[in-house]
């Protein structure tokens, strides 16, 4: 059903509830990579960070940076450290980071790297391809670090501001600073401890509202799915105290007829490690609420109980379902949906909070954003005929009046024939040449001009170079569906079918004519 936007609140509510469709707004889409029939779908399963669980990401970041700050300090870096203001905004998901340069990345689908910054810098173009021209980033697993999780943005723009530090206040070290290598371990151990030691976390339970949107359409959409007949599971890896702090906030009584957050799951399983879940036989213990053990551990967990650990196999067993007729929905491309859809043949949904952004940038943006397709177009193809006609060039640069002679020119007249073609040939090359330019600069402003409103440092996270970034190429050969959140899922049936779109080999457009 369309158009329902006049309808009044509590009809559109009930519409919802009801499995009716309405036409979401564009930002609360769900979109489809590979064919997805939601009524064949038995079981449906949650992550819980970034998931289920929608960070203000800001509020987030400030408290890690605090934490990590501290610990640093403690480990013996300069108190300067504790002066920084990093830009929220320089870290986003689907960069690379080069430990042993000091540099972030950003790669187009090929490993190809578009754009990159040592520390804060930007690096321009000529250094940049100097260093990763050759490099196949990833191959070299200590060196390169992927940032995957919005877990691990924080520690991103820490990093980069301790790189300025060292290369323009190492004395603050004395004789002991560290490699860049050698930062970036400092950084990523002390922001382990500060969430192994509940620095952070300890935090955000004891004031859920200062950290979590508090999304109303959250308990619907799980009430309009079990209503479907679809059984639910919550597999995280948070431990059950802070599991219960956050889904108590988000859902506790929520809706009359669920008693309790975990009235909406069938099972629940918590610190389960993932991606280890999903390869590991490890047994599953049961916990109380604190997340003290209770009982010895089991091989397949009961409905509606709480445990730990466990593994992909005996959650399966429990199931009862073939694994295609599972759909996980998670925000980790490696921890939920790589290893999930590799591991356990599970359908797989990604939650891109970023997509919101994006989609929002790409409206207002919209008729700037084909103008930029139609100058790539047209660069395309002023690129192709000034190489003809440079290698046309080349080749009448090797004639002389004989050869014309010979292809059949009166001998008096091939001489003038022949130096008319060179200029012809040359004029033609010159004015494409200076088209081409100019069509160049006006490309890069206004490519500048968009980019800034995605993102001031990196652009849209789902492209680079006119191609799909390495992040959106993942996303497109790992998650079956992608989303925003979760309660998007509220605005269509629970017996939608989902049909990707048709392939676009360049072979396959021929016959579009």
């Amino acid at each position: 059903m369309r158009h329902e936007t006049e309808l009044p609140a509590p009809i559109r509510r009930i519409l919802l509830e009801e499995g009716v469709e309405i036409e979401p707004p564009a930002e609360r889409r769900i979109f489809t990579n590979r064919d997805l029939n939601l009524d064949k779908i038995a079981v449906v399963g949650f992550d819980m960070d970034y998931t289920l669980a929608i960070y203000i990401q800001e509020a987030v970041e400030s408290i890690s940076l605090e934490c990590t700050v501290d610990k640093l300090i403690a480990r013996g870096y300069p108190e300067r450290l504790a002066k920084i203001r990093p830009d929220p905004r320089f870290a986003i998901r689907g960069l690379m980071v080069d430990r042993e340069l000091g540099n972030v990345l950003k790669q187009d689908r090929h490993g190809y790297v578009g754009r990159a910054y040592h520390g804060r810098t930007r690096l321009d173009r000529a250094t940049r391809k100097a260093v990763y021209r050759t490099q196949r980033l990833g191959r070299e697993r200590p060196r390169f670090m992927p940032v995957d999780t919005l877990f691990a943005l924080p520690e991103v723009t820490l990093y980069a501001h301790i790189v300025d530090l060292l290369d323009h206040e190492r004395e603050l070290w004395g004789a002991d600073a560290p490699s860049y290598a050698e930062a970036f371990q400092d950084v990523r151990a002390s922001i382990d401890l500060a969430h192994q030691d509940g620095s952070i976390k300890t935090r955000i339970r004891s004031h859920p509202e200062q950290f979590l949107v508090q999304d109303r359409e959250l308990a619907p959409t799980l009430h309009k799915l079990r209503s479907a007949g679809k059984r639910l599971f919550l597999l995280t890896n948070s431990h059950m105290p802070y599991t219960d702090a956050l889904m108590g906030f988000l859902l506790g009584g929520a809706l009359p007829n669920y008693e309790d957050w975990r009235a909406y799951f069938d099972w629940i399983v918590v610190a389960s490690r993932k991606p280890n879940f999903f390869a590991e036989a490890m047994p599953f213990q049961e916990v109380a609420g604190d997340g003290s053990p209770v009982g010895d551990p089991v091989a397949e967990p009961r409905r509606h109980r709480d445990y730990a650990h466990g593994n992909q196999a005996g959650l399966q067993a429990a199931l009862g379902v073939f694994p295609d007729e599972v759909l996980y929905v998670g925000d980790h491309i490696y921890g939920d949906i790589v290893r999930s859809k590799k591991s356990s043949g599970w359908r797989t949904a990604l939650v891109v909070q970023d997509l919101e952004h994006d989609l929002a940038v790409r409206r207002s943006y919209d008729l700037l954003l084909q103008d930029i397709e139609n100058l790539y177009e047209l660069r395309a193809r002023l690129a192709q005929e000034i190489s003809v006609l440079r290698h046309i060039g080349r080749v009448l640069g090797k004639l002389d009046a004989q050869a014309l002679t010979r292809a059949g020119a009166p001998e008096d007249e091939a001489g003038i024939i022949l130096e008319a073609a060179r200029q012809q040939v040359r004029r033609r090359f010159d004015r494409l040449r200076a088209y081409r330019d100019e069509t160049r600069a006006t490309l890069e402003a206004r490519q500048d001009e968009v980019d800034g409103a995605f993102n001031p440092y990196w652009g849209s996270m789902f492209d680079e170079r006119h191609d799909a970034s390495r992040f959106g190429a993942q996303v497109e050969d790992y998650a079956c569906l992608y989303t925003s959140r979760v309660s998007n899922f509220l605005y269509v049936s629970p017996s939608r079918y989902f049909h990707s779109p048709q392939g676009t080999l360049p072979h396959w457009r021929l016959g579009a004519g």
